[in-house]
Formats: C-alpha cells, structure tokens, sequence
C-alpha cells in the first residue's frame, strides 16, 4: 500500500497517450485495502494491473482488465514524439496497426 498512489499515477500519466493502459506489478500485491485501492483507482481510469511472476512467466495473470480508449490521442503523440525522437518509430507501427488492422510481425522487432 505503501507506494500504490505512486506507482499508480506514474501508470496513468505513462499512459495517457494510449488506448490500453497496464499497471504491472512484479511484486506481491498483499492485503485487501492495497488490492482495493488499486482496483478503485483502476477502474477509475481504465488502467488494468497485471501481476508479473518473474519466475514463471506463464503464471502472470491479469488481476484488472483495462478498459480500452475509443480514441488515441495522437496530438499528444505527436508531442512525445518531438520530446524523444526515439519513440517515433514505435507510434509509426501504432498508427499503421490503427489504420489497417494488421501487425507485421517482423515491423516489431527490437531495434538499437
């Protein structure tokens, strides 16, 4: 509970930008008041939290589906872009998947 509110509006304003938000939390999240919280806060703001087992990839689950954004907001892209030039490429395969429906799975390799 601790850092819940901090974590959480770090969450929110990383994802503002984008139609799908995800708090993922790759510790423990214990006690009730804690999963509450998060689960107010959550569905206030459409973000979803996924609990990360760093072990056993496979196990981590969803705890709260996000609520998906009708709209991105591609003016505030646009800004991020000219903020940190290094995120354009990944709103370029955001946009085209946007327009076409399609991913091409080589597009979204990893580049240095």
């Amino acid at each position: 509970m601790s850092n819940v509110r901090e974590v959480f509006f770090q969450t929110l304003s990383n994802s503002s930008w984008a139609n799908v938000g995800y708090l993922v939390a790759a510790a423990e999240i214990t006690g009730d008041e804690t999963l509450k919280e998060l689960t107010m806060r959550c569905a206030a703001h459409s973000i979803g939290g996924i609990l990360l087992d760093k072990e056993e990839i496979a196990n981590t689950q969803i705890l709260i589906q996000a609520t998906e954004k009708e709209n991105v907001d591609w003016e505030l892209c646009n800004r991020l872009i000219s903020i940190n030039r290094d995120f354009e490429h990944y709103i370029e395969l955001v946009s085209e998947f946007y327009k076409l429906g399609e991913v091409k799975k080589n597009d979204w390799q990893w580049r240095h």
